[in-house]
């Protein structure tokens, strides 16, 4: 059996507000394993850029979309488009705000989405939170999700991957009289073995902590506002939006948006190891946004396109920056 990966790698696809520029594509972000990934977001050209990271668009198990804004919607046609072209049979799932479904089955009247048999499973978001995953779909990510306060209905997510039993002391359990084979399994598991003899032995004296899967909570676009923190809440990395500098935050607390001070305040109070801001008006210098959100929490990145970032693995007792750090 193939073991449950680990670690994840999350590589923005998009991290331009409002519109594409020459250098920063529309928002999206992709969320992925080796075998497997979620596309966070599908702006205009998403697709062409998860080419360009190297990602199998039949490996795609669900695409999350925030909210019905263009520059987060409006690549998900043409994408789901190519996925029926390819010929693709296994279902995708599309989740997002409600209004969703409504649109999509308007464009597939219009025969503008050209799905062919692809079974396409939508979820429109109430409230908050754990997505499940539709009857006929599978994946090995976790996904919550949570309101967010913007100028439309808007959701947060925090994907995951399930926690990992800890590592097992083989050669301790087999000095105790555990055969190598099935039963060592049994122990890594976390289930205790009968010995020949009737000897119980219980896993507790071999094997470590749990591992927490990684978290990776993405927040676009919104105003500071609880669902923010809940989604960041000890994330490794919290993905959010820095749409201005901190001396235009009136206008962006009209438009909806948060500068990258606020961001940090968020990931502070969630107890985040990393702040990866995204989502940069063309207006502004994304590393000077940066620079002065590490004021106030002092592990902040300025996204770029195609540049990832690996996140995992995390003994269960800790979280932070030493377990997410830039891909070389």
């Amino acid at each position: 059996m193939m073991q449950a990966p680990d670690r994840v790698r999350v590589i923005p696809l998009g991290t331009s507000a409002g519109r594409p520029t020459l250098s920063r594509a529309a928002s999206a972000l992709a969320i992925a394993t080796e075998g497997a990934w979620i596309l966070c977001d599908c702006g205009e050209g998403a697709q062409t850029t998860a080419l360009r990271a190297g990602l199998s668009l039949s490996r795609l198990d669900a695409v999350l979309v925030t909210h019905l804004h263009g520059d987060h919607f409006n690549g998900l046609p043409g994408l789901l488009g190519t996925l029926g072209l390819e010929g693709r049979e296994r279902p995708i799932v599309v989740v997002g705000p409600p209004g969703i479904s409504g649109l999509l089955e308007a464009l597939a009247r219009a025969g503008s989405l050209g799905t062919g048999g692809m079974p396409v499973k939508v979820i429109e978001l109430q409230g908050s939170g754990a997505l499940a995953w539709p009857f006929g779909t599978a994946s090995v990510f976790q996904v919550a999700f949570h309101p967010l306060v913007h100028r439309v209905p808007t959701f947060g997510y925090r994907v995951s991957l399930p926690d990992r039993p800890g590592s097992l002391d083989a050669d301790a359990a087999v000095a105790a009289g555990v055969p190598r084979g099935p039963m060592l399994a049994e122990l890594k598991a976390g289930r205790p073995v009968d010995l020949p003899s009737g000897k119980r032995i219980d896993p507790g004296p071999f094997v470590g902590p749990r591992r927490r899967g990684p978290i990776v909570a993405y927040v676009l676009d919104c105003v500071p506002c609880e669902g923010a923190v809940a989604l960041g809440t000890v994330a490794d990395l919290l993905v959010h939006e820095s749409t201005y500098e901190h001396a235009r935050a009136d206008l962006a607390h009209e438009r909806g948006h948060t500068t990258g001070v606020e961001a940090a305040r968020i990931a502070r109070d969630a107890r985040c190891g990393m702040l990866l801001l995204t989502h940069f008006s063309p207006s502004v210098d994304p590393e000077a946004v940066a620079e002065e959100a590490r004021a106030v929490h002092p592990n902040v990145a300025a996204a770029s396109d195609l540049s990832p970032i690996e996140v995992g693995p995390v003994e269960s007792a800790t979280f932070g920056s030493a377990a997410t750090t830039p891909a070389g």
